[in-house]
């Protein structure tokens, strides 16, 4: 390949349609018009010898060519604005755009906290949420679909990931008070086993982390209903005999009233909490902000 056919701009569309997905936001995000962005698009096509987007009812999608272009394109990026000027980040006028996984517990302690600091320091930075769910969460990280993990789940770490321990989160069971097992001083493996439980789960399935402790011990739980989304589990777990697992932080975050909280009797440790990111951003200027900004607030949870 003659690398004298690629020039910076080329790369810098690449990467701007990449994180967009749209060829239009991707023009006004590097402030060109739509036709220059999509002449951009067909030279690279030539030096590629790949479509590397297709039209979609939403944009575009990356081919696999692309995908597999798109780490290596953003480091280069990275590399070369850190290389002319290594604090070239101004937070108080950048535009970056962060992607973080991360579970509804979580976002609900870090991301209030994150939103004010973001509207003092870095106004116009936005910050997109994606559930940690059942994709690869390597994958994406490698992919460069997202820049964050911030999860408690182990994951097979490799020496392009580096990660950072946040705070440790211990986890407890919330029931009404009216619960037959509200008036016990303490839970039992065996009574919470056998108890119904409500789950807070995006992707509806009813299988998660206490259901691989509770199998360790050779036990299984009856999820009688999953809900996506945290603000209606109070009223349920009021009206009936369920019992809901959650973060210690987050019940006393809702300050549940009419209810009964237990510790959580499959814990021996709690579960600590980290924030990994690819290693290819490890000295970028606005990717070492951000993080020590959540590393910060996270110091203060």
């Amino acid at each position: 390949m003659n690398i004298a056919l690629v020039d910076l701009n080329l790369l810098i569309v690449f990467d701007a349609v990449m994180r967009e997905k749209h060829v239009t936001r991707a023009a006004k995000r590097i402030g060109m018009t739509q036709p220059a962005v999509s002449n951009a698009l067909n030279r690279l096509r030539y030096i590629a010898k790949d479509d590397l987007f297709v039209r979609s009812s939403s944009g575009v999608i990356p081919t696999t060519r692309a995908l597999e272009l798109g780490p290596p394109i953003r480091q280069a990026i990275h590399l070369v604005e850190n290389a002319f000027d290594p604090s070239s980040f101004d937070p108080k006028n950048s535009t970056d755009e962060f992607n973080i996984a991360i579970s509804n517990y979580t976002a609900s302690i870090l991301f209030p906290k994150l939103a004010e600091c973001l509207e003092k320091e870095a106004p116009n930075i936005n910050v997109r949420s994606k559930q940690l769910g059942d994709v690869d969460l390597l994958k994406e990280l490698e992919a460069a679909n997202i820049d964050f993990i911030i999860a408690g789940q182990q994951l097979e770490e490799t020496e392009n990931v580096v990660s950072q321990h946040l705070y440790d989160e211990d986890f407890v069971c919330v029931m009404r008070k009216g619960h037959p097992l509200a008036k016990k001083k303490k839970l039992s493996v065996k009574e919470f086993g056998q108890s119904k439980h409500l789950m807070v789960a995006t992707t509806g399935k009813a299988f998660g982390f206490v259901d691989y402790l509770l199998e360790a011990k050779g036990l299984k739980r009856r999820v009688a209903m999953t809900v996506n989304q945290f603000l209606v589990a109070p009223s349920i777990i009021r009206r009936s005999n369920m019992i809901l697992t959650v973060s210690k932080r987050v019940a006393e975050k809702f300050r549940l009233d009419r209810v009964k909280v237990f510790p959580l009797p499959l814990f021996a440790h709690p579960l600590s909490l980290k924030i990994v990111w690819h290693k290819r951003t490890d000295t970028h200027s606005g990717n070492m902000w951000m993080r020590n900004k959540i590393i910060e607030i996270c110091k203060n949870i």
